[in-house]
């Protein structure tokens, strides 16, 4: 390939750190946007703030046909899961060929994809962020990112894209078995419905023994579930999955997990949806995916269950952050 020129489609809060900062290691950068979010952009620039600060430039448009495609173009999704087909779908004659990287969270985007016949990368994003006002994102924290082919490998493609975040100072890494390695960040993201419906911030978690409990009995559903289906995953952290949920079940009160700015709370995108009073949520893409597997394997997944629909349910009517407790939740699942 010659010069990547990369197509960020949904450039919101995640798209746009990572449009900002494949732009300030000299690529050329596309952002495809809508609303007033969309408006912004193309009136004075995209702003960034917390761990990425400054304004970008950049073309955007409300599609990619009206910015510059050609074959070097490399497609990066970064909007929420349930808009990936229409979106696709929409710009099929441009993307048929074309490498499109998954950013997002969850695995059915690249099982989607790659069922229609495109070409797919996967990319695990370890990044915090969320628009704070139209055209305006705050980088909360995190810098990590993970690429390969989709289910396995690499190529120039996943290699010259890596190459570029590290020069825009991401500390990007390309992944021999990306499909592994996105089943354990989905695994990690089971607990966003929790932290929307409950109120809580990342870093206050697992502070309380009943949510880190709570999380470890969803964690532990999810590894029965891939044990069953014998799906191979890679669970991110220092430990297994299977001693990660025996360390949550521990007792006593921990302090907030704070890495940066002790003053910065971080939340969720299942958070900031409810937040926004937006209609739907991604947790069918998470939860749902367990309780699924759950089904064709014979293993009990309640809490994930329960997780999905009442958050699917909060979104549907419009409440936020907040309506359910730890013990109202549980309470449902032993419904």
């Amino acid at each position: 390939m010659g010069d990547p020129n990369y197509v960020v489609h949904g450039a919101g809060a995640i798209g746009s750190v990572l449009a900002a900062r494949l732009s300030e290691a000299g690529a050329r950068v596309g952002l495809v946007a809508r609303g007033l979010h969309l408006g912004a952009l193309q009136d004075a620039g995209l702003r960034l703030s917390g761990q990425t600060v400054g304004t970008y430039d950049l073309p955007a448009a409300a599609t990619a046909h009206d910015l510059e495609v050609d074959e070097d173009t490399v497609v990066i999704l970064a909007m929420k899961s349930g808009d990936t087909e229409q979106a696709v779908a929409a710009h099929s004659d441009l993307y048929a060929d074309l490498p499109i990287v998954c950013s997002q969270n969850g695995v059915t985007n690249e099982q989607l994809l790659s069922e229609a016949g495109y070409r797919v990368y996967g990319c695990t994003v370890m990044v915090g962020a969320a628009i704070s006002a139209p055209g305006e994102v705050s980088h909360s924290g995190g810098e990590l990112l993970s690429i390969g082919c989709w289910p396995d490998g690499n190529d120039e493609v996943s290699e010259r894209l890596v190459a570029d975040l590290v020069a825009g100072s991401m500390k990007a890494r390309t992944h021999p078995h990306i499909e592994a390695n996105k089943w354990g960040k989905l695994v990690r993201n089971l607990g966003n419905a929790h932290l929307a419906l409950t109120n809580l911030s990342v870093q206050e978690a697992i502070c309380q023994p009943s949510d880190r409990w709570f999380l470890a009995d969803v964690q532990e559903e999810a590894a029965n579930a891939l044990d069953a289906a014998g799906i191979d995953y890679e669970f991110l952290g220092r430990r297994t999955m299977r001693e990660q949920i025996e360390n949550l079940r521990t007792e006593g009160i921990w302090r907030p997990q704070v890495r940066e700015d002790p003053t910065v709370r971080s939340y969720p995108s299942t958070w900031q949806d409810l937040d926004a009073r937006r209609p739907t949520v991604e947790v069918d893409h998470f939860n749902g995916t367990i309780v699924r597997l759950g089904e064709q394997h014979g293993v009990s997944t309640a809490l994930n269950r329960v997780l999905r629909d009442v958050c699917e349910a909060a979104a549907a009517a419009l409440l936020g952050p907040g309506s359910e407790t730890t013990e109202s939740l549980r309470a449902l699942a032993a419904r």
